[in-house]
């Protein structure tokens, strides 16, 4: 958990520092400090908590596995396909939506739809939908670790079926997010049990080729969606890379400026450096940040505010703040949003809470909760250089949906062995 972290964050400065852009915003020398007194107060913390509970080893691949994982795998991916469908009825059917003209048409006419009923759902299939469609999530995790309950061709299913659905889920909303979650989540999982490699999992080189296929199909959407846009704006994918890079704080350096003549290769180099600056601007967002306004607004939990908003339990929440819409770093959103002893205190709430979940795994690896606690904390270290990772769309439902099937699992177990008692002293007392 914590090399994985310190390995996002490395990658991410490099990636700041070797792309062809830079940062419109002066104060890019305070924005690393930041980021990296953010990263080392969550490893401080991750290491205190971690020696004071005795460090524990998380078990070794194929050990200790998850009673009924593959069931648990297949009620999951029934549920995701029962959301996804419910979620299609509802775009398609209820509110209309046409998707003839492209995804980011029709991603377009969701918002201004959404607008207008003011973040009300726009029926019982939207939540249901929104409920069960993220469970394909929590497949993804039992067939990666739990390398002995699924046979090569069960795990196979799980991951084509998974990401088929990430697909299909992205496509219906026009986004990218899933995209970034399930790769996170995937990482995150691999470290979950000690020697998991992917040799260890895809002992088939055809499988490993596979999963490697999967990766560039997912690389290319993402890179898909961007030319998308740039058609239903009517630009060019060349000015759609220049006219967005500035929304984003970036500026096209001159060198690469002048490989841009508009040629095929050129516009989908241009949009190759979008996609990675699209999830690295938050470096030149967190540098605005430092010399931007203090505002009374909402970044971190804003999406679990707007639920709750939507649920009439809390007010509508303010994310209005002056660079909504862009990614700002997590480290950035905390000193944004709390100031400087809300950024040391929820920076050390993280890493404590990260190690609390490592050890609660090291102890209990043989249940799904303390399995999910700890993927989709790592998967929270794992997106931080971007953002804050509770505020992807999916994530609430992710980790309600571990909760669900996790309580639904011990019910089931439960009912089994009452079931088995209660047959047992049938035939005993009928023996007597």
């Amino acid at each position: 958990m914590p090399r994985n972290f310190l390995r996002v964050w490395l990658l991410y400065w490099l990636a700041v520092a070797l792309l062809p852009v830079h940062s419109l915003y002066p104060a890019t020398l305070a924005a690393l400090l930041l980021q990296v007194a953010f990263v080392g107060l969550v490893g401080l913390s991750f290491a205190a908590v971690w020696v004071l509970a005795g460090p524990r080893r998380l078990p070794i691949v194929g050990d200790i596995e998850i009673a009924g994982a593959v069931s648990i795998a297949r009620a999951a991916m029934l549920l995701s396909v029962v959301g996804f469908v419910s979620l299609a009825y509802d775009r398609v059917v209820v509110q209309g939506i046409d998707y003839s003209a492209g995804v980011a048409v029709a991603r377009e006419q969701w918002r201004v739809l959404g607008e207008e009923r003011d973040g009300a759902p726009s029926s019982a299939f939207s939540v249901m939908g929104y409920l069960l469609g993220s469970a394909y999530f929590v497949t993804v995790v039992l067939a990666i670790t739990q390398a002995k309950s699924f046979s090569k061709r069960e795990r196979t299913t799980a991951l084509v079926g998974a990401f088929v659905l990430m697909m299909a889920n992205s496509a219906l909303s026009g986004g990218r997010s899933n995209v970034l979650l399930l790769a996170a989540l995937v990482w995150s999982a691999f470290s979950a049990r000690r020697a998991l490699t992917l040799r260890v999992l895809m002992g088939a080189a055809i499988q490993r080729m596979v999963l490697k296929g999967l990766a560039f199909l997912a690389l290319a959407y993402t890179v898909y969606i961007f030319y998308e846009r740039a058609e239903a704006g009517g630009d060019s994918a060349l000015d759609y890379v220049t006219d967005f890079l500035p929304y984003l704080g970036l500026d096209v350096d001159p060198g690469f400026q002048g490989t841009l003549d508009g040629g095929p290769l050129s516009s989908l180099g241009a949009m190759l450096v979008l996609a990675v600056s699209y999830v690295t601007h938050s470096f030149s967002t967190t540098a605005a940040i430092i010399d931007g306004p203090m505002e009374d607004k909402t970044i971190v939990f804003l999406h679990m505010a707007t639920i709750l908003h939507k649920l009439g339990i809390l007010g509508a929440p303010d994310g209005d703040w002056f660079l909504a819409g862009r990614l700002p770093s997590l480290p950035g959103a905390l000193w944004h949003q709390f100031g400087v002893f809300g950024f040391f205190l929820a920076s050390l709430c993280l890493g404590a809470m990260a190690a609390g979940a490592r050890v609660w795994l090291a102890c209990q690896p043989h249940r799904l909760l303390p399995l999910g606690v700890y993927v989709l904390l790592d998967t929270t270290l794992l997106l931080s250089p971007a953002l804050f990772a509770g505020d992807f769309l999916s994530f609430p439902f992710v980790a309600g949906s571990f909760v669900m099937l996790a309580v639904g699992s011990r019910m089931g177990r439960a009912a089994g062995r009452l079931r088995v008692a209660l047959t047992g002293s049938k035939s005993v007392t009928a023996g007597t």
